[in-house]
């Protein structure tokens, strides 16, 4: 066992170093230089380095120290290795993991450009997030006492995650449709627009974890449960949808204008792509919070998966007549 302390340990000493690199030469203004040759200054100063206006190296920085701390303590001090130390280390483990994937699919998916040391940092995440699962199967520690303890705790997290989720999605769809009717949306908006995404995000990894949890403590019941089933799909169209819409489409968004739109196709096809993409999330977010506030649906599965289909048809549908209208009626003021 103490080896894998060590070995976790010796990781998070290598993360800690690399985020304190890249603080430090974004800092003093100088150029990142990635030791494979790929272009890591862009990457560390896009519009995506940092989260809620924080830098993501100081979140990087915050988390191996935290977990050189804990492994510290427990290679010196043997006792301090209990299930509760283990169940924060290991959330802290898993929500590291699943941050470091994100941020994989940012630079290959939407900058388009990799950065040496970040994903050097993603490796060594991913490392301490396998040595964990690996202690926690050489210890034979069960965390489920801990997790029926914290029940209710876990269950307000659910429900916090899908407040800010549905929130978050219907400011998002109500500031979008404002930002667009001039058919423009400038770098102001869209620094609000991105807050907001971000907020969703970290309610759907509120929603991600603490459903874990809820799941963990009642697996057998949960599989036979058609509403549970559904909620599993609904929550997989968020996640897909809204890597595709706030990743990808919105901040293309940003280079609109009128004058582009009647000559390029494609422009028109982001857009209305945009308002689509932005009912979908819509519908999913309150279906979701909906499965979740209720005991049981007197439907089966295939029901249900019907009657969400149906939902997500008419909402895609009436996002496409609406952007229509908005576009005709902006063709007439201009007139």
């Amino acid at each position: 066992m103490l080896i894998l302390y060590v070995l976790i340990l010796v990781a998070a000493l290598i993360g800690l170093s690399i985020t304190v690199n890249i603080y430090k030469q974004k800092h003093e203004k100088k150029p990142l230089v990635c030791p494979f040759g790929a272009d890591c200054h862009t990457v560390v100063t896009s519009q995506f380095s940092s989260f809620l206006g924080i830098g993501l190296e100081l979140y990087g920085a915050a988390y191996y120290s935290l977990v050189i701390l804990t492994y510290a303590t427990f290679i010196l001090f043997p006792g301090t290795v209990t299930p509760w130390s283990m169940f924060i280390a290991t959330g802290a483990t898993i929500g590291a993991f699943l941050f470091s994937l994100y941020l994989t699919f940012v630079q290959a998916f939407l900058i388009k450009s990799w950065c040496s040391w970040c994903l050097m940092s993603a490796g060594v995440s991913t490392s301490i997030f396998i040595f964990t699962m690996i202690e926690l199967s050489v210890l034979n520690l069960s965390l489920l006492p801990i997790l029926e303890s914290l029940n209710t705790p876990i269950l307000w997290m659910h429900l916090l995650g899908f407040a800010l989720g549905v929130g978050g999605a219907t400011i998002t769809d109500i500031m979008f449709l404002k930002f667009l009717r001039d058919f423009t949306i400038s770098k102001d908006e869209d620094a609000v627009l991105r807050t907001l995404s971000q907020v969703i995000w970290i309610g759907l990894l509120f929603v991600v974890i603490s459903g874990i949890g809820l799941y963990l403590l009642n697996a057998e019941t949960l599989h036979e449960s058609s509403k549970f089933l559904l909620k599993m799909v609904v929550v997989a169209v968020i996640i897909i949808n809204g890597a595709f819409l706030n990743l990808y489409v919105s901040p293309k968004l940003v280079t609109l204008s009128w004058n582009a739109l009647p000559a390029l196709k494609p422009v028109l096809r982001l857009r209305r792509a945009a308002f689509a993409l932005g009912a979908i999330s819509f519908v999913s977010w309150y279906s979701a919070f909906i499965l979740g506030s209720i005991d049981s649906a007197p439907f089966t599965f295939t029901e249900l998966l019907g009657i969400y289909g149906g939902l997500l048809l008419i909402a895609v549908v009436g996002s496409q007549i609406l952007e229509r209208m908005l576009c005709k009626s902006a063709s007439t003021a201009r007139v």
